[in-house]
């Protein structure tokens, strides 16, 4: 074949066709699964799916990083402006998100958000473009292009770390579900593991590696029926136990966040703000970390119904606009898929 040859092309072209249809056939039984779902009162939800409204609430607050807005859950796409052969265009690089648990609450009660995992409809607070070769100063609602191309590098790195955390946690997922249901020791052995997975992305962040994530997992496991095992298993348990206050030198941090970024980005921000109403449609689970009865109930995305939104438009409006992107991608990914296949076909009766 020549180098003119348009086969590759128009094959990654149906394959591209094909998971835009995917994607939205994906996306429109998600708007199914919001449409026929009734709104009700927090008080009244059970487990399972649930489609609620209230305003979020938290006693803990972080500081969103373009616009400096106290957020209960900040989301952050970056993406960087790259040149190729004849073109140059913006490419998606990472999406940052981070924040605490919140409660969404209503005139009957509230209940715990664990937003992590979820999809957005937010409306964007702002819109910056950085560039490293001609940084600007800080503007009236953010801060500098340098620290915002210093944040794009923490970024990149928070963004991978939460990524394999979470990866990790979703086999942990799927070999539990082959396995049945634990016993309720081996179950605590479970959650522990998984608080340790979710500590490891926020170390940079914090400065503690979770050494006491690690020693509360070792001290669940024992005693072991092997004396040579048990032996390790209690020297590691001293060490972690010794280190869990253990703290990363600043200097060490100040190297680690003192990198900026080199190349021209755009960035887009997203925030989820106390004292706000949004609609939020997910599993409610029985909350991991519940202590003394309280929060015994969170909203979060689910192993069997991993539809999980949390938007600031109204009910109707959410899930219009799910089905309106879902049939989007549908026609999308259907044009596209033909298209390129009768390209495909004709360019091969010509040999």
């Amino acid at each position: 074949m020549s180098h003119s040859d348009p086969t590759g092309g128009l094959l990654l072209g149906i394959g591209g066709g094909l998971y835009l249809f995917y994607k939205g056939f994906r996306s429109f039984r998600e708007y199914k699964v919001l449409a026929d779902t009734p709104r009700i009162p927090i008080r009244s939800m059970s487990m399972g799916f649930v489609h609620i409204r209230g305003k979020a609430e938290s006693a803990q607050l972080l500081t969103s990083p373009i616009t400096k807005t106290s957020c209960c859950f900040y989301r952050v796409e970056i993406e960087q402006w790259k040149s190729h052969d004849r073109s140059s265009s913006w490419e998606h690089i990472c999406t940052d998100a981070d924040g605490y648990q919140f409660y969404v609450a209503d005139d009957t009660g509230r209940v715990l958000v664990d937003a992590h995992a979820a999809e957005y409809d937010l409306p964007q607070t702002q819109e910056r473009i950085v560039d490293s070769a001609k940084p600007a100063m800080a503007t009236v609602t953010g801060g500098a292009d340098t620290e915002l191309l210093t944040y794009i590098t923490y970024a990149q790195t928070h963004h991978l770390t939460d990524t394999v955390s979470r990866w990790l946690d979703h086999k942990l997922d799927r070999k539990l579900q082959r396995q049945g249901p634990l016993d309720p020791g081996k179950q605590q052995n479970v959650e522990l593991l998984k608080q340790f997975l979710d500590a490891v992305p926020d170390v940079q962040k914090t400065g503690q590696l979770p050494f006491g994530a690690l020693a509360k997992v070792l001290a669940s496991t024992g005693p072991l029926a092997d004396p040579e095992k048990e032996a390790r298993r209690q020297n590691a348990l001293e060490r972690f136990q010794a280190m869990q206050n253990f703290q990363v030198p600043s200097e060490a941090l100040a190297r680690l966040h003192e990198h900026a970024a080199e190349g021209r980005f755009r960035l887009r921000e997203y925030v989820v703000v106390p004292g706000q109403e949004y609609f939020v449609s997910g599993t409610c689970s029985e909350n991991p970390t519940s202590q003394a009865g309280q929060d015994r109930n969170i909203v979060m995305k689910g192993q069997s119904e991993p539809t999980f939104l949390i938007s600031s438009q109204l009910d109707a409006q959410a899930t219009g606009k799910v089905r309106k992107g879902s049939i989007k991608l549908v026609l999308l990914g259907g044009g596209l898929t033909l298209g390129c296949l009768a390209l495909l076909l004709s360019h091969w009766k010509m040999f």
